[in-house]
């Protein structure tokens, strides 16, 4: 079910100009550095005894560098790159359960809700500097932060692996949520100030510059 989700979805929103667009040089480096970062990013989690691995998402500014279609074609490399190698390095079998498909659903759910904000906010707000910071950048990544959680919770509970780890996840939300939201605002406030030309390729090409 979630393998034919997912087939559908990217075969939906994946074309061929977006491939075409990785024949850019900057793009190929925003794809390459960004696809490095969350890697990293992704594998630094943090989690108390009894209680659920959490990490960073990071999502909302990864689509406001590349964009919908770039991203989403750079999160499954991102989940799925990691595991080999370390199965690698620590000498065990690959093993790529259902729960983790179910994360890049989620994932992949928290990407569009980002893309869907950004396009509401340019749409009906202002084009302010304050507006793209803290509505594009800091609400947005919260609410994806939330969605986020709130996805692997109901993973957890559907798929049977962990249902105690259910209300785990509802519990830390609220503590993930800020932090993530003041990360990718930060990341937005120094991308705009100090590299606004690694945004033309994302849906803010034309954001206003400090």
């Amino acid at each position: 079910m979630i393998y034919l989700a997912l087939a559908i979805l990217y075969l939906l929103i994946l074309d061929r100009p977006t491939f075409q667009l990785l024949k850019l040089p900057l793009v190929q480096h925003l794809f390459g550095a960004a696809l490095c970062l969350l890697m990293v990013l992704w594998q630094l989690k943090g989690q108390l005894p009894d209680s659920p691995p959490v990490h960073f998402l990071g999502v909302t500014t990864l689509v406001i560098v590349l964009g919908l279609r770039l991203s989403l074609l750079l999160v499954p490399l991102a989940l799925l790159i990691p595991p080999p190698v370390l199965a690698l390095v620590n000498n065990t079998q690959i093993s790529i359960d259902e729960l983790q498909l179910w994360q890049w659903l989620a994932v992949v759910v928290a990407v569009i809700q980002s893309y869907l904000v950004l396009l509401a906010s340019q749409k009906w707000l202002p084009r302010q500097l304050f507006v793209v910071i803290f509505v594009g950048g800091f609400f947005n990544s919260i609410l994806s932060s939330v969605t986020y959680l709130l996805l692997q919770a109901l993973g957890y509970s559907w798929l049977g692996t962990a249902p105690n780890l259910t209300s785990d996840y509802l519990l830390i939300t609220p503590l993930l949520a800020f932090p993530e939201g003041l990360l990718n605002g930060m990341a937005l406030t120094m991308l705009l100030v100090y590299r606004p030309e690694w945004l033309k390729h994302s849906l803010w090409n034309e954001l206003p510059r400090p």
